[in-house]
């Protein structure tokens, strides 16, 4: 079927009642602790066995953190089956950290976008499974119908026959059309989604999915996430967009991959001076199985790959009384405040998480630099 048709929406869809899309603050000072957890996606039970690790939830999953800070950095659905079952669990968080004088912050990441934008690449079999209700088949009919009554409206009508329906079939299951309502911007999903923050700033960290490059380094944060709310409620609308930019807050590797350089520590020292930050903490690329410091600990790329479909690696950041410690399967780890401690660092981590081939290969690179030192 042509892309143009995949993710054409039944007029008449049921919108799911949602948070209202306000304006969120976007700077916290004077916080005593922060935990930030990067990617999710999907996978409830690495979410919720992270969160029991760094002390944020009791065993029966209800907020323990007191007046602690929660980052979740972005990029809770697809790839993994529970994007619901989280959601509903940091909305119930919410709650109960604001009662107990803390915070919880789930900041918007690209895989968050592509569901509301109907980029369902990534999209779980198990996401649509979760939605379904006595209602699906006749939700899954009549979709299918208005479809066919578009197409069949065409200039060049595509050709409806049983090869068709089952290719529509095999694309739009049970629980699709669940899903876009709820990932609507006036749905539960999408309200939820669009009344959160892009970017914050916490004591003297600065938080954000992907990066800041030198092309958003002079918006304000509330700039930008005033922008970001405003394009995803008004879906479909023209012009450049900051959640489709590779070098936007929600894409942006720059700072997270590849090796370190010159020109880019230049660019990250006018970034935290802009800030008025120590560090950048930011999520969407893994690296080796836990938290990865760079630059000298001015950019702490949390992303360790933490859901199963990218090995189940349980880490996340702990932020107290000034010092940056990674929890890593429960265990605290202090980072390092320069490279010339990453080579400790890294062996710390792999004691307790061994065997991960990227940390091992890295292990092996800082020896090798030691030894020709």
């Amino acid at each position: 079927m042509p892309r143009r048709f995949r993710h054409v929406l039944a007029v008449g869809f049921l919108i799911l009642a949602g948070a209202s899309a306000l304006a969120e603050q976007s700077d916290w000072q004077g916080v005593d602790r922060v935990v930030a957890v990067a990617d999710l996606h999907g996978d409830y039970e690495s979410y919720i066995t992270v969160l029991e690790q760094a002390g944020v939830v009791n065993s029966r999953g209800r907020w323990a953190a007191g007046s602690t800070h929660l980052v979740q950095l972005g990029d809770i659905p697809d790839r993994g089956p529970d994007t619901a079952k989280i959601i509903r669990h940091l909305r119930k968080l919410e709650t109960q950290a604001e009662k107990a004088g803390g915070k919880v912050h789930p900041l918007i990441g690209n895989h968050e976008v592509m569901n509301m934008t109907g980029d369902l690449r990534y999209v779980h079999p198990g996401e649509y499974d979760a939605l379904k209700t006595r209602k699906s088949s006749r939700l899954q009919d009549d979709y299918y119908q208005r479809v066919v009554a578009f197409l069949s409206g065409q200039e060049n009508p595509v050709q409806i026959d049983e090869a068709f329906r089952e290719q529509w079939l095999k694309e739009h299951p049970l629980g699709y059309v669940e899903h876009r309502q709820y990932w609507h911007p006036q749905g539960e999903f999408g309200a939820w989604v669009s009344s959160h923050n892009t970017v914050i700033r916490i004591n003297r960290s600065l938080f954000v999915h992907a990066g800041i490059s030198p092309a958003y380094v002079d918006r304000a944060m509330q700039d930008i996430n005033d922008a970001v709310r405003a394009e995803l409620l008004v879906p479909g609308a023209k012009g450049p967009k900051i959640i489709d930019d590779e070098l936007g807050p929600l894409w942006y590797r720059g700072l997270a991959m590849g090796d370190e350089t010159q020109d880019v520590a230049e660019q990250l020292e006018t970034l935290l001076q802009r800030f008025d930050v120590d560090r950048i903490v930011v999520g969407h690329t893994p690296g080796y199985g836990t938290v990865v410091p760079r630059y000298d600990a001015r950019v702490i790329a949390a992303d360790s790959g933490l859901a199963q479909h990218y090995g189940g690696h349980l880490a996340s950041v702990l932020i107290e009384d000034g010092k940056v410690y990674t929890v890593q399967r429960g265990q605290r780890v202090p980072q390092p405040s320069s490279d010339t401690g990453l080579l400790d660092y890294y062996r710390a981590i792999n004691e307790i998480e061994p065997d991960v081939n990227n940390l091992l290969y890295r292990i092996k690179q800082l020896e090798a630099a030691v030894s020709a030192e």
